[in-house]
């Protein structure tokens, strides 16, 4: 059964994820996906840490547990690459739908695995919901160029999407035995070396440049925070299932920005999608209450 810190949580975490892609986006046309994920662990790093030892001082960490959430936050680095590379080699409107579609591996995850016992109100919000999502993701195809490779790209947004899955259901796992915000602290940190490799091969690795401060900034701190909420929603929550479905609103989060800043226009099945989330959320709420 939900309750509201689920909601509460998934769409404080679909907010921070959502704002943080918009900004990201728009960084990424500057100079590239490989140095604005660079930006993302090198600031967000040190803002965990902090928060780490300020709300959850003196926190002893399993080694288990540790070496669990090592592996996920490996499922979570490669879910990242796959996904910008899907973008690279695909059609968004193929693609995007494809992996922002991993709330559903992480409900069937929590039924088959943990037992999840899902309402009547739960099942058709999260199937309103998902559904919602995936279509407002969706661009018209006067909006997309054409796919680099077809093949490419749909194999690699297939990657994202058990990457992502299999990330955020494991967190589950491990968030308890380490605090939430530790675990957020230690993803990010973990995930500083990977990056910064990868970065350093590809001639990326250097500080923001002049003009794109604020937007490191602003992505490490709204990414950071969404990692913060989902992982307090795993701490407090009820339902993984509907935590994780409502967090997965960040794409939806995205276009919203598009059309309330940029001025773009959404399509007929993606005001659908926009009803039906609404509607998805409402029935959970009401199912919670």
């Amino acid at each position: 059964m939900a309750s509201l810190r689920d909601i509460a949580f998934g769409l404080a975490t679909a907010f921070g994820y959502g704002t943080s892609d918009y900004i990201a986006k728009r960084t990424t046309d500057r100079v590239g996906f490989v140095e604005t994920l660079f930006y993302l662990e090198l600031l967000g790093s040190p803002l965990l840490v902090a928060l780490a030892v300020i709300f959850e001082p003196h926190t002893p960490i399993p080694l288990g547990p540790l070496g669990l959430l090592a592996l996920l936050t490996l499922f979570g680095i490669v879910a990242s690459f796959f996904l910008y590379r899907a973008f690279e080699y695909g059609t968004l409107s193929v693609v995007s739908p494809i992996a922002s579609g991993y709330p559903a591996l992480i409900v069937i995850l929590a039924v088959v695995l943990l037992h999840e016992v899902l309402s009547a109100p739960d099942v058709a919000g999260i199937v309103l919901t998902l559904g919602g999502v995936i279509l407002i993701s969706r661009v018209t195809v006067g909006e997309v160029s054409r796919a680099k490779d077809h093949r490419q790209g749909i194999l690699s947004a297939a990657a994202a999407f058990v990457g992502y899955g299999i990330f955020y259901f494991g967190l589950k796992v491990v968030v308890g035995p380490i605090p939430p915000i530790t675990a957020a602290a230690i993803v990010r940190v973990l995930s500083l070396g990977p990056v910064a490799l990868v970065a350093w091969q590809r001639n990326s690795l250097r500080l923001p440049r002049k003009g794109l401060a604020f937007s490191a900034v602003a992505i490490a701190v709204l990414d950071s925070l969404a990692l913060v909420a989902y992982n307090l929603g795993l701490a407090t929550g009820h339902s993984l299932a509907v935590l994780g479905t409502v967090s997965g609103l960040f794409s939806a989060v995205t276009v919203a920005w598009a059309v309330l800043l940029l001025k773009e226009r959404l399509s007929l099945v993606q005001w659908i999608g926009a009803v039906a989330i609404f509607a998805g959320i409402v029935t959970l709420a009401l199912g919670a209450g």
